[in-house]
């Protein structure tokens, strides 16, 4: 019986070892999955060196640059930490909602939600406050569509046939909106002025983008009360009167659970206000100059 018992001890001892000191999956091409918690551990170059290595397909649009690097990098840390999953991904700037589709394929963690919502649930929302109850709709709408009440996930330019890169400055992304709203009916200008109120038949949208996404607000005539609505995730409500009280975040509210922001959004402020044509308001003859 004592030798059973040494044999079974030595057989524990032998696999527990193992267990402990056995190599994560080394990241290689031609492989399996390559394996998000060791790429945490390298450079943005490093990073995006290895996914491509390992298949990751580039959006059409973005170049293996130092702003993919950095965006590989942050998606490859959400993929880890599980606030970036296969149906849930915070951003909304299509290229990025793209890229991080991809390496998800490529590292192969599109269930690593579950092990993580019971650790994020305790986050409280610092800034906003969230409107009414989860809906399925709001994966599939972002900030921008919000903003303009166009439930699409689209980039502005989208509605004017027109280009869109989150490199270019907020002054071009406001200009796209003004053009987006020319084409959906609405007459519009830009200003980084924030309106005291507005007359009853306008409407304003604030814009602000970060280092690799952008971000919408939308109020209604008193320019006092602002809503949004993170990427593909729930309206809530900024708890300041003015957007320009502090720098943004990505802080988010997805299916009832509350996450911290990753993404912070710092440039200039610009205002579109805009208005219908052949309504109430004011009906220029020709597209307004914008307001600099």
């Amino acid at each position: 019986m004592k030798k059973i018992t040494k044999a079974f001890s030595l057989v524990m001892a032998f696999f527990l070892l193992h267990t402990i000191v056995a190599p994560a999956p080394a990241v290689h091409a031609g492989g399996s999955a390559v394996a998000a918690e060791q790429l945490t551990q390298l450079s943005g170059e490093e990073v995006l060196d290895n996914l491509l290595a390992n298949g990751l397909r580039l959006p059409d649009g973005l170049e293996a640059d130092e702003f993919t690097q950095n965006a590989a990098k942050e998606i490859v840390a959400g993929i880890e930490s599980g606030t970036i999953t296969a149906e849930h991904i915070p951003y909304s700037y299509t290229k990025m909602v793209e890229l991080a589709h991809n390496i998800l394929e490529v590292t192969g963690h599109p269930g690593v939600a579950a092990r993580s919502f019971s650790a994020l649930s305790g986050y409280t929302l610092q800034d906003s406050t969230v409107i009414g109850a989860w809906s399925n709709d709001y994966r599939y709408y972002n900030c921008y569509g919000y903003a303009i009440g166009q439930q699409v996930f689209k980039d502005p330019g989208y509605h004017s046939g027109k280009s869109f890169s989150v490199s270019m400055g907020v002054a071009e992304i406001a200009d796209l909106t003004v053009s987006d709203l020319d084409a959906l009916g609405y007459w519009g200008y830009k200003t980084t002025s924030k309106p005291g109120s507005l007359a009853y038949y306008e409407r304003v949208v604030a814009v602000r983008k970060g280092s690799n996404d952008y971000h919408f607000m939308k109020s209604d005539t008193s320019a006092s009360d602002w809503t949004h609505k993170p990427a593909g995730n729930q309206p809530m409500r900024w708890n300041y009167a003015s957007p320009g009280y502090k720098i943004w975040t990505n802080e988010y509210s997805f299916q009832n659970v509350n996450y911290a922001g990753s993404v912070s959004y710092n440039s200039t402020i610009y205002y579109i206000v805009y208005w219908a044509k052949n309504g109430a308001g004011p009906q220029p003859t020709k597209k307004i100059q914008p307001v600099l």
